[in-house]
């Protein structure tokens, strides 16, 4: 009686489980010639599996432990073997293993943070629309014959870019024309777009990063799990970083003169460092207006000196090897006028 105490809830699963067998056989001889009783038998398996209410509607493929989960559970496996091991050489060798493998672990972890962000700018070119000359002014004159070449823009492809980083991307108000106009902007490491976000195809997202568990998705400020569906038209022209300067409007005097909240503003100039436009933003909250100008101002000090440290530096050694050159020329032009004149 205590063996068999449950015989008729065993009958029952039985019972279930041989006429799902039967019918998974009776598919599966329909569509094939040959018959797997292995793969039946795994397939019905899973199936049943898949009714119990603890696994909460998950497949197989998501309760297995991921190779990427065994790695990053090594060092701790290492450090416990560290603590129980007394000898002073093979503590050494733990300790250079661990650090060793926490090294493979930031690089891996480098590079999939890479990987988003390259999947990321990889999304934003495929959904991005850069208005012709035609959208960007309307009156302006064109020749006919410039027509067909100037209805597309030449920066189609500018956003991928190996060494580009998105910073940080998400809607703020725009206050250019003098009432609040969504947008949505993308500071990226080297350059500001501003754009209007419009509903689009769904595209199909790469599960290479979605199962990468690790913390990729804290630093970053930009998610990518429904802009697969948004078109990004851009609102006139992408802001370098080295040309504008930002204007915090303070809570205080200047945004209850204007009644403005959570307002800062962009002085756009151009390289002969004339004012050409200005951009006043309006973000929901004084914290994301406080995360966008933290992030405004660090990353264009960084393309700063990045610039300082390439291209100005570039130009000046260009510059200065002009000048050196050109007073060795007169030297030597000097004193062949001197030995004629002798």
């Amino acid at each position: 009686e205590v063996l068999f105490g449950n015989l008729d809830e065993l009958c029952c699963v039985t019972y279930a489980f041989c006429k799902e067998f039967l019918n998974v056989i009776l598919q599966y001889v329909n569509t094939s010639t040959e018959v797997n009783p292995t793969d039946i038998l795994v397939r019905l398996f899973q199936k049943w599996c898949n009714r119990d209410s603890r696994c909460k509607k998950l497949q197989l493929t998501d309760l297995l432990v991921s190779p990427v989960q065994h790695i990053m559970r090594v060092p701790l496996i290492l450090k416990d073997i560290e603590i129980r091991t007394d000898g002073l050489f093979e503590k050494e060798s733990i300790t250079a293993i661990i650090e060793s493998e926490e090294n493979s672990l930031r690089e891996l972890d480098d590079k999939m943070k890479w990987l988003k962000n390259f999947e990321r700018l990889l999304e934003i070119q495929r959904n991005i629309v850069w208005p012709s000359v035609f959208d960007l002014d309307p009156k302006v004159f064109i020749p006919e014959f410039l027509k067909a070449p100037l209805s597309k823009q030449p920066c189609e492809r500018l956003i991928v870019s190996p060494r580009r980083q998105i910073i940080i991307e998400g809607p703020l108000h725009i206050l250019d024309s003098g009432k609040p106009i969504e947008m949505y902007v993308i500071l990226f490491d080297d350059m500001l777009i501003i754009t209007r976000r419009k509903k689009g195809l769904h595209k199909k997202q790469s599960s290479l990063t979605e199962k990468w568990a690790s913390t990729c998705s804290r630093g970053s400020s930009f998610t990518s799990s429904h802009e697969g569906l948004f078109k990004y038209v851009v609102y006139k022209q992408p802001l370098s970083l080295d040309r504008f300067y930002i204007h915090d409007v303070l809570p205080g005097s200047e945004g209850t003169a204007t009644n403005l909240k959570n307002v800062f503003v962009l002085v756009c100039l151009n390289r002969f460092q004339q004012v050409v436009t200005l951009h006043t933003f309006q973000s929901s909250t004084e914290s994301s207006k406080v995360t966008w100008l933290s992030k405004l101002r660090d990353t264009a000090d960084k393309w700063k000196r990045t610039l300082q440290n390439t291209v100005f530096r570039n130009q000046q050694r260009l510059s200065s090897g002009s000048v050196s050159t050109a007073a060795s020329f007169r030297d030597n032009s000097s004193t062949t006028h001197t030995i004629s004149t002798r």
